[in-house]
């Protein structure tokens, strides 16, 4: 069950990653135009810094947020933990899925309801182009509720896997001292 559960959530964090990737190539796109227009043409975009930093960013960060936890390639700082045993491991693990689940259900519903108060609101940005600003905001509850189900299913996975003695959920991988962790 927890296979299964960690596949269909796996799959729902690479197509959230997808949509990031497109977000971060219209970035890419959108940034060349605008310099382009801005100095060749003298005619810059006025829609893109707000585009931009309004929708797309949020869109690159908080939807890969939960892929990057599965695969492993977030900020991580093990002094320890390649001391512990592997049952000292999984209550690392634990422990850090509790802290995780603490901070992002509270991130969720802040942001859930940010975006819910900007929709009754018809809230918009100031600007050239009125922006909704509900969706930059429905962004962060979607990427951190989905964090939210990662850290659920880990915390379960090593859970039963530290009361059954089972490896129902694998442990994160260890770089060793003077290790360098290739990405290729």
């Amino acid at each position: 069950m927890i296979k299964r559960a960690g596949a269909i959530l796996a799959a729902i964090e690479r197509a959230l990653t997808v949509v990031a990737v497109v977000f971060l190539f219209v970035i890419m796109v959108l940034v060349v135009a605008d310099v382009f227009m801005r100095y060749a043409l003298n005619r810059p975009f006025s829609f893109t810094y707000d585009l931009i930093g309004l929708y797309l960013m949020a869109g690159v960060f908080f939807l890969t947020l939960s892929d990057a936890l599965r695969e492993h390639v977030h900020v991580g700082v093990d002094i320890l933990v390649p001391r512990f045993s592997p049952a000292g491991r999984r209550l690392a693990e634990i422990v850090t899925a509790f802290t995780g689940l603490f901070v992002f259900v509270l991130l969720c519903k802040v942001g859930f309801d940010r975006a819910v108060e900007n929709f009754e609101q018809k809230d918009v940005l100031a600007g050239a182009i009125p922006w909704p600003t509900w969706i930059s905001a429905a962004l962060v509850p979607l990427g951190c509720g989905v964090l939210v189900l990662r850290l659920v299913l880990q915390l379960v996975g090593h859970a039963l896997s530290l009361v059954t003695g089972r490896n129902l959920y694998p442990l994160p991988p260890l770089v060793g001292v003077g290790e360098v962790k290739s990405y290729e």
